[in-house]
């Protein structure tokens, strides 16, 4: 009699504990409902960056966190690198623009920290060994870059926008040479895999 009431006793506990695990887990997921993710086309970066010789003068690279809310990007993080000994990088920020889900560009800045302007006036330069990195948005800073319910529309047939902006190369004992840059960036719904991993995070 003991051992069979022992066993149900155990059984009512895991019985409990299984129940509090789902409840747990299924308030994880519809914290995570909405969550989107943007990747770099890199693909089309670097073949960009090789049709115009420009593999060993110059590293891009964006960063993005591991999810964001719909109303959460509000700029892009930038970093150039200017991996040559001798030539200059120039960027002209009035010619950079950043496109919606529709490709409509608008005029893209840059968000410069304590500055509630943003920066379209000036440009700029990259000495040889050196590296800039920028967060760029669009002209109203305090917002995001996309309207929450197309980007949530956007992330489910994983659209993309770009992001275009010239280069001026100066290399030494050489006319400077100039070139335009589009970086593409896809929006996907949060992975359920991904998701999983943030659910179990504290």
């Amino acid at each position: 009699m003991e051992t069979a009431q022992e066993l149900a006793n155990n059984l009512l506990i895991l019985t409990v504990y299984l129940i509090v695990v789902v409840l747990v887990f299924n308030r994880a997921f519809k914290s995570l409902e909405g969550l989107v993710i943007f990747e770099t086309e890199t693909d089309s970066l670097n073949k960009q960056l090789e049709e115009k010789n420009l593999n060993d003068l110059i590293n891009i690279k964006f960063s993005f966190a591991q999810s964001y809310k719909l109303d959460e990007l509000k700029f892009l993080s930038l970093t150039i690198e200017n991996k040559s000994k001798e030539s200059f990088i120039e960027i002209d920020w009035k010619q950079c623009f950043i496109s919606d889900f529709s490709k409509r560009i608008r005029q893209a800045v840059r968000s410069i920290p304590g500055t509630p302007t943003p920066d379209v006036a000036q440009s700029s330069k990259i000495p040889p060994g050196q590296k800039i990195e920028e967060k760029i948005s669009d002209e109203d800073i305090s917002a995001s870059l996309f309207d929450p319910k197309k980007l949530q529309e956007a992330a489910q047939k994983e659209d993309d926008f770009f992001l275009q902006f010239p280069l001026k190369i100066s290399e030494p004992g050489k006319d400077a040479r100039s070139c335009n840059l589009r970086c593409t960036f896809i929006a996907k719904v949060l992975p359920w895999q991904r998701a999983f991993v943030l659910a179990l995070k504290p």
